[in-house]
């Protein structure tokens, strides 16, 4: 019998494909300064969490740390 919880991903880059997808919805090209950088900021994200023993929420915590570079105006991970 299956999970009904969605399997959580076993590949980082399939991770830093869904945090960019969900980032890019709320940062349109013309509004987010970050926009060109939106990937790179997601696979920071992602590879800073991504050694964490329980990896279903690396998706949610990454958007995080995308969302509040977009308050701040960079992806500065030195601040992570």
């Amino acid at each position: 019998m299956g999970s009904p919880f969605a399997e959580p991903s076993r590949d980082r880059e399939v991770v830093v494909a869904l945090v960019t997808r969900e980032a890019a919805e709320e940062c349109a090209p013309d509004d987010c300064v970050l926009h060109p950088v939106l990937d790179v900021c997601a696979r920071e994200a992602v590879t800073t969490l991504w050694d964490s023993r329980i990896k279903t929420f690396v998706p949610l915590l990454a958007l995080r740390r995308v969302r509040s570079c977009f308050r701040a105006g960079s992806c500065a991970t030195s601040d992570w």
